[in-house]
């Protein structure tokens, strides 16, 4: 059996897709903790949108902790 929602305009359609990521087990949203966009989750543990974030956070990170030593 195949469910099928009719929906009056697009947004209302967006919206029921939205809350529907919002939860899904497989691919929670989830928060960048380098640069605080929203992103789906493609591990349970995913806490960067890209690799390129979790190198600058790493970058940043280590760069305060020399700093700190420095003083």
């Amino acid at each position: 059996m195949r469910s099928y929602w009719d929906f009056h305009s697009l947004l209302l359609g967006i919206q029921m897709m939205f809350n529907f990521m919002l939860v899904d087990d497989d691919q929670p949203l989830r928060l960048c903790k380098h640069c605080q966009k929203v992103f789906l989750g493609g591990r349970s543990n995913a806490t960067f949108c890209s690799p390129r974030c979790k190198n600058q956070y790493n970058v940043y990170k280590n760069r305060e902790k020399f700093k700190g030593d420095e003083d």
